[in-house]
């Protein structure tokens, strides 16, 4: 597997830990798509600090949270098609240490024409801001090697992960377009998102199983969902699916909701 190391990054303003995570984009909200290296192989780590990510000082202020030095590694899978449109992205935020793609899962990913990068030692017994971080974190360091649309940035997570990534999509609506709740979602606190209405604009996918013990949860938040005004969710209840990842086929029915190809 190749590995690359990011480069440096532009400053960032000061602000606040929670802030610095939209900071840490918003470079990116300027253009349609990012250019950087022809990577051949379809699956690479991508390696870098946050001191090369975002500039020391704006690091250093960050150190409670993440060391400016600590080395920082996410997974990646590009899609292999002709599609001659520049890919999207799905964060993945796992409950384990490693980020590697599910295999069932690289086929989702050619098809719908999306990256798929998530963290390393990002697991559930990681505290969730430096999670968040990592997270986001990712879009800025594959900005710096691959080109991807940032009208398609999805987020998902599956158990812990999920409630990661519902709070990643409630703090950053205009980043994270869509989401995938695997098995695990929180409901968003309206004093820590900071654009409610953008939200609601958005796709949202809780995917559950009808053996899986947070079935019952994930079908609460579902609807808390809609009556505060998110109209564009869907649930999925997969006859069987214990606490699980979804197959290839229940991932690619997710996606085409995000994408708004299917209701």
């Amino acid at each position: 597997m190749p590995t690359l190391n990011a480069q440096s990054g532009i400053a960032i303003k000061p602000g606040s830990a929670l802030l610095f995570v939209c900071l840490c984009i918003a470079p990116l909200l300027a253009g349609v798509a990012f250019a950087g290296a022809d990577l051949a192989a379809d699956s690479l780590r991508l390696e870098a600090t946050p001191g090369q990510l975002i500039g020391e000082q704006e690091a250093a202020r960050l150190g409670h949270i993440l060391d400016p030095g600590e080395p920082l590694s996410w997974e990646v899978y590009l899609p292999v098609n002709d599609s001659e449109d520049t890919p999207g992205v799905l964060v993945y935020v796992s409950p384990r240490a490693e980020g590697k793609i599910d295999p069932r899962w690289k086929s989702v990913m050619d098809s719908h024409n999306l990256i798929y990068i998530a963290a390393n030692d990002s697991g559930n017994k990681i505290p969730t801001v430096k999670r968040m971080l990592m997270a986001t974190m990712a879009i800025r360091a594959l900005a710096q090697n691959h080109a991807f649309t940032i009208k398609r940035i999805y987020v998902s997570g599956f158990s812990g992960g999920g409630r990661v990534a519902s709070r990643l999509a409630s703090h950053y609506p205009k980043v994270f377009t869509g989401a995938i709740y695997i098995c695990g979602v929180d409901f968003w606190k309206e004093k820590q998102t900071p654009s409610v209405d953008h939200l609601l604009r958005n796709r949202f996918v809780f995917l559950t199983g009808s053996k899986d013990f947070n079935r019952s949860e994930t079908s609460r938040i579902y609807r808390k969902y809609l009556k505060a005004g998110a109209t564009q969710s869907k649930l999925m209840v997969i006859p069987g699916m214990r606490h699980q990842l979804p197959d290839d086929a229940e991932l690619a029915e997710a996606l085409r909701f995000l994408d708004g190809a299917e209701q």
